[in-house]
């Protein structure tokens, strides 16, 4: 019978799937992401279909309910918290597997009829500072590169990433470029140790609040050696970069 192509929903990496009618899952091996490797999750993506506890209907205290009572239940909360707090004392945290068209209606919902800015989601905690960069660094919210790029460069520094957990089939594809390539030099920034330095060339255990201080002294240090770009902006950020490490007192041990 035919399979349908699908995406994995869990982590970003996007890898594709090939699912049959019976609900069997394996990796797309076409698919530009993965080349149909699929980590742990993605192998299990089948048995999360039919499972046996599933929820299949709404609870309100722990007991079975109808749609209809769960949303009045709902509803009666969200009218006793603005009669007593008014619109600031609601909330939404909303979650980042969202679409685009459910995030305006949660936006809608929120600030429409609630009248509260208080709505955010995953999608902010995990991609804000990146965005910010991004904006400054491109003009825009971009993703300057492709997994390709990763497998052809001579360095990769992963700041803050556990690679090898949090998006196993790239770790993989980066791995297996390593094997191909040896010279290829990978090195991992972050507190903890974790599986992802036990691959790596160098491992710089910073202490928490230091790594602005690290980027600052690069910035400085890739300026003087003449690596140097005609970015928008550029004068001022090295004006920042010199004006202190911006470590914190006590935040910074050898590495």
């Amino acid at each position: 019978m035919a399979e349908t192509r699908s995406t994995c929903p869990y982590c970003g990496v996007g890898c594709g799937v090939l699912v049959s009618p019976a609900g069997a899952v394996r990796g797309d091996p076409e698919h530009p992401a993965n080349r149909g490797r699929l980590c742990s999750k993605g192998t299990a993506l089948g048995e999360t279909l039919d499972q046996p506890g599933r929820l299949l209907h709404p609870e309100v205290d722990g007991r079975r309910a109808s749609w209809d009572a769960a949303l009045d239940a709902v509803a009666e909360g969200f009218r006793g918290a603005l009669a007593e707090h008014g619109p600031a004392g609601v909330a939404l945290y909303v979650s980042g597997q969202l679409l685009t068209e459910d995030y305006f209606a949660a936006n809608k919902f929120a600030k429409g009829f609630l009248g509260t800015g208080n709505i955010d989601s995953n999608s902010r905690l995990c991609m804000a500072s990146a965005v910010a960069g991004h904006r400054r660094a491109f003009g825009e919210d971009i993703v300057p590169g492709i997994y390709e790029d990763l497998e052809l460069a001579d360095l990769v520094v992963l700041v803050g990433s556990n690679l090898a957990w949090c998006h196993p089939v790239l770790f993989q594809r980066l791995q297996a470029a390593r094997a191909a390539r040896p010279e290829m030099r990978v090195v991992v920034v972050d507190p903890r140790r974790t599986a992802t330095c036990e691959g790596a060339d160098l491992h710089l255990p910073l202490a928490p609040g230091s790594d602005v201080a690290l980027f600052n002294g690069l910035l400085r240090h890739l300026h003087a050696s003449g690596r140097r770009s005609e970015a928008a902006g550029l004068d001022a950020a090295l004006a920042a970069a010199g004006g202190g490490t911006g470590a914190r007192r006590g935040s910074t041990r050898p590495c």
